[in-house]
């Protein structure tokens, strides 16, 4: 009996099939495939590592991984177009507007305080023309003002008036005073008729303020001027506020008695009811003395026997540069004969006392 054949070791058939898989590999390899003439170097590579390569399993691993990497290339290709410029920028665009968007409010705050700072210059330039036209308009009035003043006191000076009168007759020889007319506005002739209401407040008060007689006759020469009839009522008012304040107050001291010391240092008089009524008299003409001195010779003189008290009384009502001893003078004049009259009626006064020589 033979000896039976010796069966066929798989290992052979599972290394041819190993060589013809590697050397598949190797042609689809990128490294192999440039290299056409190294296949057969690789293929015998390939099958001295049959140990890897001897299981069927393997190349399906080789061939999974290989289509893995190339959809995974595939994609991140995909992925890189589809994320690259075209969608990468749009959020730059979008993010790049933000600074101005900061800054947009910052430059209109700064156009706006320009505009500010040149309106408040032009303010400042305007506030200065005005300034400017308001001295002018008043150095204007004033002016015409001081030309109306010299034209009234011209006009007023009987030479000049009687001069003009005859130049404007026509008279060869004569020079002649253009007549002078100035154009008055009515808001400086208002400025005008202010001021001079001005003035005469300014009367009264001083007459209040001091008894002095001067605004008192300043008053009454604005009441009698023909030419100033527009203020004939307000010097009348004027007239009539200071003089009331006159007739209520009460400057002097009830307790003030002459000195009787230093007014007759050469006599031997030494009280006041010792004054003889001549020296009364004179102490009341007498105007440098003080006026407290006066007044209290008005009252002195009710019991004086001499003719010509009442006449010497009425001259300080009429003349007496302070109106407290025109006012007292009236008051000792009035008791004397009994008789009243109005604060500083002088016409009434002065007739009275004709009535009283006839």
């Amino acid at each position: 009996m033979s000896d039976p054949l010796p069966p066929q070791s798989p290992p052979d058939t599972e290394d041819e099939d190993g060589q013809k898989e590697a050397l598949l590999f190797a042609r689809c390899s990128p490294a192999l495939a440039n290299d056409k003439d190294g296949g057969a170097a690789a293929a015998e590579k390939s099958a001295t590592t049959s140990g890897l390569l001897g299981s069927p399993l393997t190349a399906w691993h080789v061939g999974i991984s290989l289509g893995c990497s190339i959809l995974v290339s595939l994609g991140v290709l995909l992925a890189g177009r589809w994320l690259g410029p075209e969608k990468a920028d749009p959020p730059q665009a979008s993010a790049a507007p933000a600074p101005t968007a900061v800054s947009a409010p910052a430059a209109p705050d700064a156009a706006l305080k320009a505009q500010l700072a040149k309106a408040a210059e032009q303010i400042a330039a305007l506030e200065k023309q005005l300034d400017v036209m308001r001295r002018e308009q008043l150095l204007m009035q004033q002016n015409t003002r001081q030309s109306l003043e010299s034209i009234s006191a011209t006009l007023k000076i009987p030479e000049v008036a009687a001069t003009s009168g005859t130049a404007a007759s026509g008279q060869p020889g004569t020079p002649r005073m253009p007549d002078m007319k100035p154009q008055v506005s009515p808001t400086q002739e208002e400025f005008i008729r202010l001021k001079e209401r001005n003035r005469l407040t300014m009367y009264a008060d001083e007459a209040i303020a001091t008894g002095e007689r001067r605004p008192i006759e300043l008053l009454v020469e604005y009441m009698r001027d023909p030419q100033q009839e527009h203020l004939h009522d307000a010097a009348q008012a004027e007239y009539l506020r200071a003089i009331r304040a006159i007739q209520l107050l009460q400057r002097e001291d009830p307790g003030y008695r002459l000195p009787v010391a230093e007014l007759f240092k050469d006599s031997s008089i030494r009280d006041e009811a010792d004054v003889p009524p001549a020296a009364l008299l004179k102490l009341l003409a007498d105007y440098k003395q003080p006026w407290e001195v006066r007044v209290r010779v008005c009252f002195l003189l009710l019991g004086s026997p001499l003719p010509e008290t009442n006449a010497q009384l009425i001259k300080a009502i009429k003349e007496d540069p302070s109106l407290e001893v025109a006012k007292h003078a009236q008051l000792a004049l009035e008791q004397r004969i009994k008789k009243r009259f109005r604060i500083f009626d002088i016409p009434a006064i002065e007739e009275w006392f004709k009535s009283q020589g006839k």
